[in-house]
């Protein structure tokens, strides 16, 4: 339109359409920079906002991924706080089962020797939650516990129990002799039981073999005693040490001398069981005043020199009058024992007794009364196989009538260890019974007898033995007017 009147004017008028034309054109030229500028505004608005929402968008990602990158890193240091856990887990059940008896909490404290430290593990970021303990963590309850052994009491109680059956038979074999053929058995059951550093022993014991006392004690059998068969209790004892060097005896029923005095007579005195088959071979007589019930004291001097000291009642369960603990029968008795070698030893012994005899001899040298005795034992072993010993006895007595008495009684013995087989026994024993040498009524024994004794302990097993003796008398009861006599015995011995 503008084009068309422009045209019109210039036909009318050259010269104004000149000027026509330059007005136009500065119109045209100035809508132009116009129009460029609106553009080029409306691209910097564009741009801007172009910029701003990269910018938001950006700024949008990093805000959601800012948790994702927290959660990562959480789960990481629960990682390694586990691997820590478990790690000290297995090296506190590695130190117990080490040392499976002792606590964890005793380790810990008191470990044997430093352990080097484990090289060091990935550092995770410094947080509370992952920080190394200073003290390990403890293993569950089940691995700590400790054995059930391993719980100590200060009391505790251990029963053992033993046993041991005689069958024997004995007879004479020649001579003028009043004692007959018989054959019977002695069974004993031992309970020991260990309280505290000491030992109760508490004995059952039935038997059907009498001894011929009646006659005369020489020629008894060691394993003799009760006929009735009867089942009764028999030795009952409580040992213990008051120190290393020193043992308490206390019997209750029918102790010996033997319970705390050695009888210098190792391979003879096997208190019937073992050993010699006569009373009289099987322990020098001077032990045998000594019985019943009390206490006694073994102690150590040295390494070569041990005293025993003891009491011992036969009256004790007794209160009657001239009965009793002090009252009635009892015996003291002191022994030093010297060891000369490795198996050999001397002994020097004393008792003091009333009423309790010396059990083996001639019947008038078991009268009673009041007495001193006096013994020297010695056991001397040559060699592994050979073995020498023997003891003298002496006896001041006062007979319940008031009359002064004098006895003695020797042997020599000896024995052959493992003579045709371990565990075998030989011996031979040459003696006198205890004898009255001097009465002041002038009742002494008539005639001084020997007593000749051979045995052979033959080992079965480790549970059976069997021994056959012959017992030589050639004056029984100390009696010029007796003949000799020969007695047999055979011995079997069961041990469980």
């Amino acid at each position: 339109m503008i084009l068309v009147e422009l045209k019109q004017i210039s036909k009318l008028n050259p010269n104004l359409s000149i000027f026509t034309m330059n007005i136009f054109q500065q119109r045209l030229n100035w809508m132009a920079i116009t129009a460029s500028g609106m553009f080029a505004t409306l691209l910097l608005i564009t741009s801007a906002q172009a910029t701003e929402s990269i910018a938001t968008k950006s700024s949008a990602d990093n805000t959601i991924s800012q948790p994702n990158s927290e959660f990562i890193a959480i789960n990481k240091k629960k990682r390694i706080k586990k691997k820590v856990k478990q790690k000290i887990r297995r090296k506190a059940r590695k130190t117990a089962i080490v040392s499976p008896s002792t606590p964890t909490e005793e380790i810990t404290q008191a470990p044997p020797a430093p352990i080097p430290a484990p090289p060091p593990e990935p550092t995770p970021p410094p947080t509370p939650s992952v920080e190394t303990p200073v003290t390990p963590v403890a293993p569950p309850a089940a691995e700590t516990t400790p054995p059930k052994t391993d719980i100590v009491s200060q009391f505790s109680t251990t029963t053992k129990l033993e046993g041991q059956v005689i069958f024997g038979a004995t007879g004479v074999l020649s001579g003028d002799f009043d004692r007959n053929t018989a054959a019977g058995y002695r069974a004993r059951l031992e309970l020991k039981t260990a309280i505290g550093e000491g030992k109760l022993t508490s004995r059952l014991q039935a038997s059907n073999l009498g001894s011929a006392t009646e006659a005369t004690p020489e020629g008894s059998l060691s394993w003799t005693g009760d006929t009735t068969g009867t089942v009764a209790i028999d030795a009952l004892k409580y040992e213990f040490p008051i120190s290393p060097q020193t043992i308490v005896v206390i019997a209750a029923n029918a102790g010996a001398s033997d319970d705390f005095t050695d009888t210098i007579n190792p391979y003879f005195d096997g208190d019937g069981a073992s050993g010699s088959i006569s009373a009289f071979g099987n322990r020098p007589s001077i032990y045998y005043t000594v019985q019943g019930a009390g206490v006694g004291i073994r102690h150590q001097l040295s390494d070569s020199v041990e005293l025993s000291l003891g009491y011992l009642s036969g009256t004790s369960n007794t209160p009657a009058f001239d009965s009793g603990l002090f009252g009635g029968s009892y015996g003291a008795l002191a022994q030093v024992t010297l060891k000369t070698g490795d198996n050999s030893k001397v002994g020097l012994t004393y008792t003091r007794t009333r009423n309790s005899d010396l059990g083996t001899g001639s019947l008038n040298a078991n009268g009673g009364g009041n007495s001193n005795n006096f013994g020297l034992q010695g056991s001397f072993q040559i060699s592994p196989e050979f073995v020498l010993g023997g003891w003298a006895g002496y006896t001041q007595n006062q007979s319940v009538t008031n009359v002064d008495r004098q006895i003695w009684n020797w042997a020599l013995t000896v024995a052959a260890p493992d003579l045709g087989g371990k565990g075998n026994l030989a011996g031979l024993l040459v003696g006198q019974e205890p004898r009255v040498t001097f009465a002041s009524d002038g009742s002494a024994d008539t005639k001084a007898g020997l007593h000749i004794e051979g045995f052979y302990q033959f080992k079965v097993n480790d549970s059976i033995s069997i021994t056959p003796g012959i017992i030589y008398l050639t004056a029984p009861n100390q009696d010029a007017n007796s003949g000799n006599a020969v007695i047999g015995a055979l011995r079997t011995t069961f041990t469980f």
